[in-house]
């Protein structure tokens, strides 16, 4: 079943542009959410707190690289995009 966008704004006193803008605001705070908590899962595997404790980890021999390495590439990944959110919740708000 589909609903219009204009009976929900109207629903709850909204033009349809700040239903938008909400919307959007909302799924890109979920986003920030759902990748923060993916990030502190990786560190929590290796007992890191962040992307330069996992190069620590690596550096100082701690952790073999291949066992940490795919990790450590999809948390640099998850801390960029993290970066480029923000610049859109900043855009959205």
């Amino acid at each position: 079943m589909s609903i219009n966008a204009s009976i929900i704004a109207k629903e709850f006193s909204l033009t349809e542009e700040e239903l938008h803008r909400k919307s959007l605001r909302a799924f890109l705070l979920e986003q920030l959410r759902l990748i923060e908590a993916d990030r502190q899962a990786r560190y929590a595997k290796f007992g890191a707190t962040d992307l330069w404790d996992m190069e620590r980890l690596m550096v100082e021999g701690k952790v073999e690289e291949e066992a940490i390495l795919e990790d450590f590439q999809t948390v640099d990944y998850l801390t960029d995009r993290t970066k480029r959110i923000k610049v859109m919740l900043e855009q959205v708000w």
